[in-house]
């Protein structure tokens, strides 16, 4: 009997499951995909009992932000003696068919880096976006500070095997735009 149960209270769960009363399901759909949404109306008309329904459709395309990325350096190299400043270029654009929003992008400085500074020669193309930029010393997933221009204020701060990480956050990148992030590091000897 307590075996019949357990398979029972088994059996519930996963209907509970596969009818969706465990949580919502959200999953990523590919552009072009075409959802449709249909809903009816049923109800007793007249006298003789005459059961009338109304069906609508209403269809959707998906259409998702496509954005790519690539990173430069200038110059590629520097002396070993002397060490030098180098200015790092991070780029992205959309390629897709709908508005990319809270683009969030992280870059570990390399190590042996001094005098980091952000965003020297930032560009857009596009409208309506703004650039959150910060960065952190504990790990890639923050926490995050905002710096003033160089990390901190006071001649910038030396990247260490622990790493530096900076972190920018763009409110978006609408179909066709493009845009560009710096920062600038000296390269130590």
């Amino acid at each position: 009997m307590r075996r019949m149960r357990n398979v029972a209270r088994v059996a519930v769960a996963a209907l509970a499951l596969a009818a969706g009363v465990g949580g919502n399901a959200l999953a990523f759909l590919e552009t072009g995909t075409l959802l449709t949404n249909a809903a009816s109306a049923t109800y007793m008309g007249g006298g003789q009992g005459t059961q009338v329904t109304y069906s609508a459709t209403a269809k959707i395309l998906v259409a998702n932000p496509a954005v790519f990325m690539w990173k430069d350096v200038s110059p590629t190299s520097v002396g070993t003696v002397l060490g030098g400043t180098v200015t790092y270029i991070i780029c992205f654009s959309n390629g897709g068919a709908n508005t990319a929003f809270n683009l969030m992008m992280t870059d570990r400085v390399p190590y042996g880096s001094a005098g980091v500074a952000i965003g020297a020669n930032d560009k857009w193309a596009g409208s309506g976006a703004t650039v959150a930029a910060s960065y952190s010393v504990v790990g890639p997933t923050g926490p995050f500070n905002a710096p003033a221009n160089v990390l901190p204020a006071a001649g910038g701060v030396t990247s260490t095997p622990g790493g530096l990480w900076l972190h920018w956050v763009v409110s978006r990148v609408d179909i066709g735009a493009s845009g560009c992030v710096t920062f600038a590091a000296n390269i130590l000897p």
